[in-house]
Order: C-alpha cells, then sequence, then structure tokens
C-alpha cells in the first residue's frame, strides 16, 4: 500500500518539477514506498515470544481432564 502512495506522490512531484524529476520522483517515491512496505510486514510475521506461546499450549492436567 504504501509503495502505491509513494508512487502517486512522486508522480505528482514530479510532474510539478518537471524535467527529469517527472521519472525520478516516481521512481524514488515507490521505491521509499516499498522499502516501507517491507519492514511494516517483516516487523507483522515475526514468530511471537516464547512465553506467548507457552501461554497458547494446553495444559497436559486440564487437557486430561477435559478428555475424562
Amino acid at each position: 500500500m504504501l509503495c502505491c502512495a509513494g508512487l502517486f506522490g512522486g508522480l505528482y512531484v514530479g510532474q510539478y518539477l518537471g524535467g527529469p524529476w517527472t521519472v525520478i520522483a516516481p521512481a524514488a517515491g515507490f521505491g521509499v514506498g516499498l522499502v516501507g512496505d517491507m519492514k511494516f510486514m517483516h516487523k507483522m510475521h515475526k514468530p511471537l515470544p516464547k512465553k506467548a506461546e507457552e501461554d497458547e499450549k494446553p495444559d497436559s492436567k486440564s487437557f486430561q481432564e477435559l478428555k475424562e
């Protein structure tokens, strides 16, 4: 999503500045947005800390009690 916003923002800035910036600004905006997207997704898909994983595992005693 950020790469699209960067691309369109770069198009706007490039049209305003004119000349070679009509090509440079959209590419730079897309690149910055793409890096932002990758950093955001990397943070979203990190594994859970061990403490959180242990809390999610069923306790063996309580599991056996439910089984009976």
